[in-house]
């Protein structure tokens, strides 16, 4: 189960979905402009080129060496392609292969210590929205034990990326995308960055970033696409300061486009009476190490309305 209103006949719903986590400020107009750009130049009529110069803007970006750059088909695609056998800290983002799970430490902020040879987590973690601490990922890469690590909303949450330690640590692996970033789930582009990136890219399929994709991505403006990050994180945090806390509902802290948060009411039946008020959040039941009564917001406007429209409910719930 994944966040997202379904399609009706065809078309996208007109639900306010507040259970898909994107960039509270939308897609930018560089973005736009490059879309329709490519839809007037008819880039669809042609196969996309062999991947190397969006390589070389990726790796620009982040200032990486090219060859640790991988492109796939969103995050979830490298994420597909990854060996089995990783210890997964729960709650965490469910499509990663898990040969062993164990419960991180439900606190205000939970907190994800780092456990067994190989490790996948997410940072900001989904769907709790806390940080993996520095020192911890230091630590267990200095014992040579692999992590990939789960980036695809750091570029736009208050946290420090690990970005900068793929090229000092081979066993270190980041998986992110520019989906989230941009706040376009529809144009699909992942990317890793480090060492084993070559090898992941070899299980991949050929034309996995379709043209439409690849003209965008490849045609960035690398200063245009940092500021926009910068302006991201600076609003993420103004949003999560700016919450209304509602009677009712316990707020977890987080340093991401979401929150996590509960309330006496099951996130199925607080869901059935949000959807007659035209919103979604996300049902976090299915995650392990979370109880029926949890559930998540995105950061996306009007959001205070909703938090508004859940503490209705819940008052209306007590009588």
């Amino acid at each position: 189960m994944h966040g997202g209103v379904k399609w009706t006949n065809g078309k996208p719903s007109t639900v306010k979905d507040y259970s898909v986590n994107l960039n509270p400020l939308g897609v930018p107009k560089f973005i736009q402009e490059l879309i329709e750009d490519a839809v007037k130049m008819r880039v669809y009529e042609f196969y996309p080129d062999d991947y190397r110069e969006l390589r070389r803007k990726i790796a620009e970006v982040y200032d990486v060496d090219e060859e640790l750059v991988g492109v796939f088909n969103g995050a979830s695609e490298a994420i597909s392609l990854l060996n089995r056998g990783y210890f997964v800290p729960e709650p965490n983002y469910q499509e990663y292969p898990r040969a062993s799970v164990y419960l991180a430490e439900e606190a205000q902020t939970f907190n994800f210590p780092l456990y067994g040879d190989k490790v996948i987590a997410s940072h900001p973690n989904n769907p709790t929205g806390a940080p993996l601490l520095k020192e911890e990922v230091i630590s267990f890469l200095q014992e040579r034990k692999e992590l990939v690590i789960d980036q695809s909303f750091a570029d736009i949450s208050p946290v420090e990326s690990f970005v900068k330690l793929v090229k000092e640590f081979p066993n270190l692996l980041i998986v992110s995308s520019f989906t989230k970033s941009f706040s376009i789930p529809g144009l699909r582009l992942g990317f890793t960055l480090g060492s084993a990136s070559s090898s992941l890219e070899k299980r991949s399929i050929p034309w996995r970033v379709n043209s439409i994709a690849y003209y965008v991505f490849v045609n960035l403006d690398v200063r245009e696409t940092r500021n926009f990050f910068y302006r991201s994180k600076e609003e993420v945090n103004k949003r999560l300061s700016s919450l209304e806390r509602i009677r009712g509902v316990h707020f977890y802290n987080s340093y991401a486009p979401y929150v996590l948060a509960e309330s006496f009411l099951s996130a199925e039946k607080l869901n059935e009476k949000l959807l007659e008020l035209g919103y979604q959040v996300r049902n976090c039941s299915n995650f392990v190490g979370l109880r029926a009564t949890h559930f998540r917001f995105s950061l996306k406007s009007g959001v205070n309305e909703l938090l508004r429209a859940i503490g209705r409910i819940l008052d209306s719930s007590r009588e």
